[in-house]
């Protein structure tokens, strides 16, 4: 029949998402973060799903590619942001606190805490290194803002890229958005350790951040 190519159902979708693929990142998110990766079975995702699994495989070529996936989406839009703030016309305290909202922001806004998932022992595999390149590329935008604020020599231009990440540990794993992607607002959680990351470098918090941040998200989306 027209359109069931790939996506045959055994029963009507159980899963959040507009298309099939948002429903297999969904389920899997929810596996992996509650059972981990080695335990997780294709055969698992699709029955969570409501799909045959040999049409899991029409969407994601494997269990690897998915881990992949929501790995890498815990990542790449505050990166490509990064990018965009290089161009801004703002100061570096300004353009650190943008990233460590944006990143926040993007971490609490998921019903699974995929941050979560590059701690487990096969997120180091080679099989993610492209994830390991694009986290290395992250933190390493977030040192050089901050080695411009305190200079390169400052130990502590480690700290906002951790601060960023310790929105992992605060949120819950339980199916509901801790703070779901708003274009007016930034989530209480995120202010807090936006303003955290300048503190620690002792430096004055940008005037009107929130807006600008707001903005700037904006623009790139």
């Amino acid at each position: 029949m027209a359109g069931a190519v790939g996506r045959p159902r055994k029963n009507s979708p159980r899963r959040r998402g507009s298309t099939a693929r948002e429903e297999i990142l969904d389920a899997s998110a929810e596996l992996f973060t509650t059972q981990g990766f080695a335990t997780t079975s294709t055969h698992q995702i699709a029955d969570a799903v409501g799909i045959r699994q040999a049409s899991l495989y029409y969407h994601f070529p494997s269990k690897t590619e998915i881990f992949l996936t929501l790995l890498k989406s815990t990542i790449a839009p505050s990166t490509t942001l990064a990018g965009d703030l290089e161009a801004l016309d703002a100061s570096a305290s300004m353009r650190l606190w943008a990233l460590v909202a944006a990143e926040t922001r993007l971490l609490l806004s998921t019903r699974w805490n995929i941050g979560r998932l590059y701690q487990l022992p096969v997120a180091g595999s080679e099989e993610f290194a492209e994830y390991h390149a694009q986290r290395t590329e992250l933190r390493e935008i977030f040192r050089s803002l901050a080695a411009e604020i305190v200079g390169e020599d400052d130990p502590r231009i480690d700290l906002p890229f951790h601060i960023a990440m310790s929105v992992i540990e605060m949120r819950h794993n339980d199916g509901v958005v801790p703070a779901p992607l708003s274009d007016e607002e930034l989530p209480a959680t995120t202010i807090m350790l936006a303003d955290a990351a300048l503190d620690v470098l002792h430096v004055e918090l940008p005037g009107n951040r929130v807006a600008r941040t707001l903005e700037l998200i904006k623009k790139v989306s």
